[in-house]
Formats: C-alpha cells, sequence, structure tokens
C-alpha cells in the first residue's frame, strides 16, 4: 500500500480540491520513470492554473505539492 503526503501551497485551494487533483494525478497512472523507478507524473498542469508536482521518496511513498502558477 502505497504512502502520500500532501502539501497544498495555496490558501486559494481548499483541502477537498487539492486531493480531487491529485486524484486526477493518480488516476493517469505512474507514467513518469526515474532511477528509483516508475512515479506518477512529475508535473501536471491543470487548466485552471493549478500545478500538481509528485516525487518519489521510497518505493512506496510519494510527496505531492499543489498550489497556481504564479
Amino acid at each position: 500500500m502505497s504512502k502520500f503526503i500532501i502539501y497544498n501551497n495555496d490558501d486559494s485551494i481548499g483541502d477537498y480540491e487539492a486531493v480531487n487533483f491529485i486524484r486526477a494525478v493518480i488516476s493517469e497512472g505512474k507514467v513518469s520513470q526515474t532511477s528509483r523507478g516508475k512515479q506518477y507524473c512529475f508535473a501536471t498542469r491543470f487548466k485552471s492554473g493549478v500545478v500538481v508536482t509528485c516525487n518519489k521518496l521510497r518505493e512506496d511513498t510519494f510527496t505531492f505539492r499543489v498550489e497556481r502558477e504564479a
């Protein structure tokens, strides 16, 4: 089972909305490749200007950051 760490770096994005953006990224599957193996997309930009970035920390731990583009 994977573990997710979520940072919502924008006060204008509610927690529920942030989780929905992350859900959209996860639903696309592990599409990026690193030396640590496959992971969810490094960076996803949505039409609303929200960007979700993902880093793989360990085999089953991922960090997601949600924020609006500057």
